[in-house]
């Protein structure tokens, strides 16, 4: 078995490459650079595993070190700084959605405003800080008294009804899918919640729990495993058109299998690794602007607004970064 001084000494920089690509994954997902017969293959079937991803990275990165409570807090201070930030340079967006489109009364917006802080999302994507939030928390508190398989097996029943309700919709029962819709109406959409990411949450941790003994694993059996799983998540997403493609029952096994097979083939390369980790970040929350502030323009075909979208990404990673030298703040943005 490699030692625990032996894997303390990773870079994981093959992490930092998936994270990149997890990243414009995302960005596909809302800039929609594919039409047509396109769309529900790339990002029903890869797209929406960027964000599980991304649950299962952090997780096993907040895990692996054995954290106590203080740790816990660090993190907690660490996201909740990510979250205020990006509200503050989304605030016009926010405003506009809860004051400009609607007439609702002040109370009625402050109620939904805290709703959407828990539950759903005050500014776009804001929901997967808060789910980070919510589930790493509770996975730490479940430990002290449960097994990771365990914590496993809770999460994995609370993503299944959420993908059956949300992905499965249209097979449910008249009077189940009528349940469904006034819970919408009450909770928000499941599938964008802490709910889905307890799982993936846990299952960070429990790559953490077993992270020298996966490094004995054969690459090949991985690699194996992996496509054979990505084929079944292409025949679940192919089967059936979902009313939500956000969730879909394959991504449990297809997600800690890609993580793992990533943890056994690292990256060598010379690349600026640490710019990719803050570009991933920062792609995943500034999209959402260009993609609104592009969402008018004609002259530009869906893939070559894919690319500007992308390069404005790039750019305001560069700006960022270079201003974080003189403006310490701006590092809370990655």
């Amino acid at each position: 078995m490699i030692p625990l001084s032996t894997l303390n000494k990773r870079t994981y920089h093959s992490i930092d490459l998936l994270k990149v690509v997890a990243s414009l994954l995302v960005v596909a997902i809302h800039a929609r650079p594919f039409e047509g017969d396109h769309y529900p293959l790339f990002i029903s079937l890869f797209s929406r595993m960027a964000v599980p991803t991304f649950f299962v990275v952090s997780a096993f990165f907040f895990f692996r070190k054995s954290p106590d409570g203080a740790q816990l807090k660090r993190y907690l201070k660490r996201m909740a700084w990510l979250y205020a930030f990006w509200l503050v340079v989304e605030s016009y967006m926010v405003v506009e959605s809860y004051f400009i489109l609607h007439d609702w009364s002040l109370g009625k917006t402050f109620v939904i405003f805290l709703c959407n802080f828990f539950l759903n999302s005050t500014f776009s994507g804001s929901w997967f800080i808060m789910a980070l939030m919510l589930g790493v928390p509770l996975v730490w508190a479940l430990s002290r008294r449960l097994s990771t398989w365990w914590i496993v097996g809770i999460g994995v029943g609370i993503y299944v009804g959420v993908t059956v309700t949300s992905n499965y919709y249209p097979y449910l029962p008249s009077p189940v899918q009528t349940a469904v819709d006034d819970a919408y109406r009450a909770l928000g959409l499941f599938h964008n919640s802490v709910l889905p990411a307890i799982a993936f949450c846990a299952m960070g941790k429990l790559i953490a729990d077993h992270e020298a003994r996966i490094a004995q694993w054969h690459r090949a059996g991985v690699s194996v495993a992996l496509l054979l799983c990505v084929a079944l998540s292409a025949v679940e997403v192919a089967c059936h058109e979902a009313r939500f493609d956000d969730c879909y029952l394959m991504l449990l096994p297809t997600i800690p299998l890609l993580i793992i097979w990533v943890l056994r083939h690292e990256a060598k390369w010379r690349l600026p690794y640490g710019w990719l980790r803050n570009f991933s970040t920062i792609t995943y929350f500034s999209h959402f602007i260009f993609v609104w502030l592009l969402a008018d323009q004609a002259t530009l075909s869906p893939m070559g607004r894919y690319f500007v979208i992308v390069a404005l990404c790039v750019l305001t990673t560069a700006v960022f970064r270079f201003l974080a030298r003189y403006i310490p703040w701006l590092a809370y943005a990655y």
